[in-house]
């Protein structure tokens, strides 16, 4: 089988009788950054990464501008910033719609609601336009009734018994997903520590991630958190949710937790970009010609990492959710490794690599060990 230029992971599971599966992962996902970028002026650069990296691709360009204006000791003004964090919080919430309303229901074999997609990239040049036509999705197909009302009851005291009854009512095709999912522990429970949302960074962490990835490139493969992979998705960002907490200690943090914790996500957008709230970009000034941006994705923290010298780029670096989630050892292979020996494996691991979203094609493969 060919491999684009964006590689493919692919997941065979060695299926053991009566006991969970051997996982083992496989990827060709290609570390592009340095081989395309090194050489290039910082504005070169920025229209090379819209270019190539098409998926999630105005937050692959905010964190280019970004790490290259940290480089030079430059600060955006507020209108471009506030420009910047709009184009990625509509991005995020095409990403959750897609994985919603149009992956999770083709797994599960219920047609996907295309048509909310397709108005909200239609829109998502015009704000105004784009935060209405995301609140009439919300109040249709995603929860059946506006968003606001539902996050108050499902934000309460009851919250979790309060989402419990939304998702028995069937009011919308996705109360009826989550249904599905039971009540019992989660599927797919990977027990990695999370990566925390772009605000809740702390300059020594991420200095010492990105210095790390300039100093040995195939970090950038397998990258660490203090030395142990980690989770990085819309569960890690809203882990102390109330709702969110409530599943984690009665479900744990596995498909359900990481579904839901997209929906809560999208439930707060129209208010987020009606009202701008905490930053999903932030940059940083490493020092001897070294920008770091970081930008929050549906898929999780993207980072991007850059040294100039002699106002072109000799090093360039990128930290993708897929490389933290999907690694040999991470996440993935965690969640995967827990599942029950049934003869619906192959749509059980499809379900917890669709939570964890890779940004590339996967495939799933089992065989009798």
């Amino acid at each position: 089988m060919s491999v684009g230029l964006e590689g493919r992971i692919d997941i065979t599971l060695l299926r053991k009788a009566g006991a969970a599966p051997e996982v083992r992962l496989a990827s060709t996902r290609l570390q592009l950054a340095q081989r395309l970028l090194a050489g290039l002026t910082p504005e070169r650069a920025a229209e090379m990464v819209g270019l190539v990296f098409t998926l999630c691709g105005q937050a692959q360009c905010v964190a280019a501008e970004m790490a290259a204006e940290a480089a030079q000791g430059q600060t955006p003004s507020a209108a471009l910033h506030g420009e910047r964090e709009y184009r990625v919080l509509a991005e995020l919430a095409q990403e959750h719609v897609w994985r919603l309303l149009l992956d999770w229901p083709k797994q599960c074999d219920q047609p996907p609601a295309t048509q909310v997609l397709q108005t909200l990239r239609a829109a998502a040049g015009k704000p105004a336009t784009f935060i209405a036509a995301l609140e009439v999705a919300l109040a249709g197909p995603l929860l059946a009734e506006p968003s606001d009302g539902w996050l108050d009851r499902v934000s309460g005291r009851d919250g979790l018994a309060q989402f419990d009854a939304w998702c028995q009512s069937g009011l919308s095709p996705l109360a009826g997903l989550f249904a599905s999912l039971g009540k019992g522990v989660d599927l797919g429970v990977a027990e990695a520590p999370f990566l925390p949302a772009v605000h809740r960074l702390e300059q020594d962490t991420v200095l010492a991630v990105s210095l790390q990835a300039l100093a040995q490139p195939a970090f950038c493969s397998s990258p660490r958190l203090h030395r142990r992979p980690a989770e990085t998705s819309a569960l890690a960002r809203g882990q102390n949710e109330s709702l969110l907490a409530a599943w984690l200690v009665e479900r744990g943090g596995g498909v359900g937790a990481r579904m839901l914790a997209r929906l809560l996500e999208l439930a707060r957008l129209p208010a987020r970009l009606k009202q701008p709230g905490p930053a999903v970009a932030k940059a940083w000034d490493g020092g001897d010609g070294i920008g770091v941006a970081a930008v929050d994705t549906s898929r999780g923290l993207l980072l991007h990492v850059l040294q100039l010298d002699a106002e072109r780029i000799v090093q360039y670096r990128i930290l993708a959710p897929t490389e933290w989630n999907f690694q040999p050892g991470g996440p993935l292979q965690a969640a995967l490794a827990g599942l029950p020996d049934r003869a619906d494996l192959v749509g059980l691991a499809r379900q917890v690599a669709l939570s964890l979203d890779p940004c590339v094609d996967y495939a799933v493969e089992v065989v009798d060990a």
